[in-house]
């Protein structure tokens, strides 16, 4: 499913962020942009997948833009928040951008999936 291109009106419409949580598949899929207006999404969005018996979460990320270091903390905090109660969390469809950063911030070992995820320079 592709996006159509942002207009003004549609702008107005929708939400700069959107969850779409898959219970029983143990997918959370982030649409639009993760800053700091909108990172209390993300977190409610833990909030909700922690009421519930998966283990397991893939969080899809490919339509995600991160703009800002907020964006960046939630989801180091989302990841970490779901370790504390023996969740665990990765990320797929990460762009190479948030890739390496997360990857320069020691996450992207933990976070990333294996065919992403880089080694971690010495």
């Amino acid at each position: 499913m592709s996006l159509p291109p942002p207009s003004p009106v549609g702008e107005l419409l929708r939400p700069p962020l959107l969850a779409e949580v898959d219970v029983a598949g143990g997918h959370l899929r982030l649409i639009g942009r993760l800053d700091s207006r909108t990172a209390r999404i993300l977190h409610s969005a833990v909030s909700g997948l922690l009421l519930t018996e998966q283990r397991r979460w893939m969080l899809d990320v490919t339509a995600l833009t991160v703009t800002d270091h907020t964006g960046l903390r939630a989801i180091g905090a989302a990841y970490r928040r779901l370790l504390r109660h023996d969740r665990r969390m990765t990320l797929s469809g990460a762009s190479p951008d948030l890739q390496q950063v997360l990857t320069r911030l020691r996450l992207g070992p933990h976070l990333l999936d294996d065919d992403h995820a880089e080694p971690v320079p010495a």
